[in-house]
């Protein structure tokens, strides 16, 4: 008992260092829901069960840029990263694996990896990381939480809200102590806590006083004093009572994923195109307003009439409004408008240009026709690659600890189903190598030169292009550049036969001359 004492204390002291955390940046946090998600509660912190919280300056918002530009960042970030498409990471074995066993492995690493993929796909993982990405991603710091809740049925994935989530960074600058903290009623617990042996006086409330409030509490963190494995600390608490724990061993082993976007290693919280973008959102909802109060003076003009006493405007002006002044001279003219002037146009473009700019920081300002003459296929590739470039710098973080832990993570709760088996080689697990999406700008690139040095080749040494260029390893390195799984190259054993049935079809004569076979001279 000594040691679950001990361990209560040590979650209770983690718990709130990772609260203290939160409190350096939950005034922008709530601010960044102010813009990106009006209607949501912008109580951050777990302390306060957000129940009774609600919204109340959501009416003083001008625009909705920014609800636009959070779906647009959430839905950038999911098919750059994470597109249902293609397979956004990959396995191979480690560097103490020789080529040659590395080889015969390819077949059985790829065999396991479309069956994490198809778990993947079959699971709510897309939806729940929609939900999970807007608009959390865009402020930093989002959290899915990934288990197998029932047996038969795909894995479950579960959005963590922010308000909900409480992290620390570790000894090495990531995110370390990691906590869900829920706010339920007594009645809830057997369903949120399935197999877990509650003490007498807490199974005593949800029978006599379901109805009562209660918070529960999940926590893991790593320990490092063991290095022979992967090794997490998994509790569960009750209010301030440690109710259950224990220790998860392996990559993918912990549920709880927390995914930033442009972190800070001193900080557990990223820093994201919603926070960045504040003091634009701050500008253009305040032009926005002030745009709309200069409209309605325009259209409803104050004005003056004439009476005995003198004009008083110590209260200011309001649209549409009549103030009393001297009598002018003029017949026909009872009321004198007042006017403004006219500054429409250079408010358009000063809104126009943060906008932009505002775009720009959420990484969806997609390329635009910036004159009459349309851009071509190739200027248009060229402007999304480079986009794709600028988001894959600040998006390395995020790839490593978003993408790359869902696979693990399924990978390992597969594993734990028994439905595949670890690929070992010398009694060791293969390393897992992600594969960043934002990498193929860059292989694009390099596909792009090798395509105009072979055109450069064959246009100026077309005798002598076969002999020097091996067309069949070049073939290969395109299909392994562009992520090919469609076409088939044969085997080289195999393209000498082909080409000797091929030969008479082009000319060579039947088994006579014409092509000669890869690998050797002809016979």
């Amino acid at each position: 008992m000594a040691d679950a004492k001990q361990l209560e204390k040590e979650a209770l002291q983690r718990l709130a260092d990772a609260k203290r955390q939160k409190s350096h940046v939950d005034t922008d946090l709530r601010e960044a829901y102010y813009f990106t998600a009006p209607r949501r509660s912008r109580d951050v912190t777990s302390s306060s069960s957000g129940a009774d919280s609600k919204p109340n300056d959501a009416g003083d918002l001008q625009i909705s840029l920014g609800m636009e530009v959070a779906q647009d960042f959430a839905t950038e970030m999911l098919n750059t990263f994470m597109p249902e498409t293609i397979r956004w990471a990959d396995q191979k074995a480690g560097v103490d694996v020789d080529e040659d066993a590395a080889d015969d492995l390819n077949d059985r690493i790829g065999g396991q990896t479309k069956v994490i993929f198809d778990a993947i796909k079959s699971s709510n993982f897309y939806s729940a990381a929609a939900q999970s990405f807007m608009p959390d991603l865009a402020t930093g710091t989002s959290a899915l939480w990934i288990d197998d809740l029932r047996a038969t049925e795909p894995f479950m994935c579960l959005p963590v809200p922010l308000r909900e989530l409480e992290i620390n960074v570790g000894p090495y600058g990531e995110v370390d102590d990691r906590f869900v903290v829920r706010h339920t009623r007594y009645r809830h617990l057997p369903a949120l806590l399935k197999g877990v042996a509650l003490p007498t006086d807490i199974q005593d409330k949800i029978d006599k006083k379901g109805g009562d409030r209660c918070i529960v509490t999940w926590g893991w963190w790593r320990l490092w004093d063991r290095n022979d494995d992967v090794y997490w600390q998994a509790i569960v608490m009750v209010g301030n009572r440690l109710v259950d724990d224990a220790v998860l061993k392996g990559e993918g082993a912990c549920p709880l994923l927390v995914a930033r976007f442009n972190p800070d290693p001193m900080f557990a919280f990223g820093d994201g195109p919603s926070l960045q973008s504040l003091p634009e959102l701050r500008m253009l909802d305040e032009m926005s307003a002030l745009e709309i109060e200069a409209f309605d003076f325009r259209v409803h003009k104050p004005f003056f009439y004439p009476d005995d006493g003198v004009i008083n405007l110590e209260n200011g002006i309001e649209p549409g409004m009549g103030y009393k002044a001297r009598p002018w001279t003029g017949a026909g003219r009872p009321f004198e408008l007042m006017d403004f002037g006219d500054g429409t146009n250079v408010e358009e473009y000063k809104i126009a240009k943060v906008e932009s700019r505002i775009r720009r920081l959420f990484f969806v300002d997609y390329p635009e026709q910036a004159g009459k003459t349309p851009p071509t296929a190739e200027q248009w590739m060229d402007e999304m690659q480079r986009a794709k470039r600028r988001i894959g710098t600040p998006g390395k973080i995020f790839f490593k600890e978003g993408p790359a832990e869902v696979f693990k993570r399924f990978k390992h709760l597969l594993e734990e189903r028994g439905t595949i088996e670890p690929v070992k080689i010398n009694g060791k697990t293969i390393a897992l190598t992600p594969y960043d999406p934002t990498e193929q700008a860059q292989e694009f690139q390099e596909t792009q030169i090798a395509g105009r040095l072979l055109q450069i080749g064959q246009a100026n040494f077309p005798q002598i292009m076969q002999a020097v260029v091996d067309p069949i390893k070049t073939l290969n390195n395109f299909k392994r550049k562009f992520r090919d799984e469609i076409v088939v190259v044969r085997e080289e054993k195999e393209i000498a036969g082909a080409i000797n049935q091929l030969a008479p079809l082009l000319g060579g004569g039947a088994g006579g001359g014409g092509m000669p076979p890869t690998g050797g001279a002809q016979a």
